[in-house]
C-alpha cells in the first residue's frame, strides 16, 4: 500500500492505532513497517506507542491538546491546573496538559507537548462533562468545582488548614464567583476528608 492509498483510508480518523491498522491490510506487519518509514519521512506523527496521527501537512483538520489528552490515556478527563486555567480560575497558562485517571500516574511526551495524568481512586472519578474543541471533536473535562477539588485533594499536604492565603497567594485563585458553592460542598463530601471540607468553607 502506498501512502496516498493509506491516507485516503485513514483521513476520516483523527487518530489511528493498531486495531485500525490490522483492519486495513491483509499483512499488518508489512503495514507497520511502512508506518515506520512514513514516520521517518515526516508523513505520520507518533503520539505514543501504537497510536498515530497524520502529520499536520497531511491532515484536513487540526487536533487540540484537549482531545489528544483524553485519547492518549483513557479513561481520563482534563482537570487540575489545565482545567483551572481553561476556566480562567488561575491566571497562569499551563505548560503540560493535566488530567486525572483511575489508572496509574503517567506522563507522555510528543510533538504536541507534555501530557500528565494523576491517579484518583475510582470512586472519585466524577464531576466531569463533555465539551467540543475548536475542530469539532469531543473531550471530557472536570466541572470548575471538581477541577479545584481534584487539585486540592492531590496537594492536600501542602495546604495549610483553613488557609485563605493559599487560595490567594499560592494557587492565585481568581473569578471565584463562577464556582457554585453548593455544588463544591456536595462534591467535597464525596472525598470524605474533613480538611478538604473545611478548605471549601474558607473559599
Amino acid at each position: 500500500m502506498n501512502f496516498r492509498s493509506f491516507k485516503e483510508k485513514v483521513k476520516k480518523y483523527p487518530l489511528f492505532g493498531s486495531d485500525l491498522l490490522d483492519m486495513l491490510s491483509s499483512s499488518p506487519q508489512a503495514l507497520r513497517n511502512q508506518i515506520n518509514r512514513w514516520k521517518k519521512m515526516g508523513l505520520i506523527t507518533n503520539l505514543k506507542r501504537g497510536l498515530y496521527a497524520l502529520a499536520l501537512a497531511e491532515r484536513s483538520t487540526g487536533l487540540s491538546k484537549y482531545f489528544l489528552a483524553n485519547n492518549l490515556y483513557p479513561p481520563s478527563y482534563i482537570s487540575l491546573e489545565s482545567a483551572l486555567s481553561y476556566y480562567k480560575l488561575i491566571p497562569e497558562k499551563v505548560i503540560s496538559l493535566t488530567s486525572v485517571t483511575p489508572r496509574k500516574t503517567k506522563t507522555f511526551k510528543n510533538e504536541f507537548g507534555v501530557f500528565s495524568y494523576k491517579k484518583l481512586k475510582t470512586n472519585l472519578i466524577f464531576g466531569f462533562h463533555e465539551e467540543t474543541d475548536e475542530f469539532g471533536f469531543k473531550f471530557m473535562i472536570a466541572d470548575p468545582e471538581k477541577s479545584l477539588l481534584d487539585y486540592l485533594y492531590l496537594n492536600l499536604g501542602a495546604v495549610k488548614e483553613n488557609s485563605k492565603d493559599y487560595f490567594k497567594a499560592s494557587l492565585r485563585l481568581q473569578n471565584r464567583g463562577q464556582l457554585d458553592k453548593n455544588k463544591i460542598r456536595r462534591y467535597a463530601r464525596h472525598f470524605g476528608i474533613s480538611k478538604l471540607n473545611r478548605l471549601v468553607e474558607s473559599l
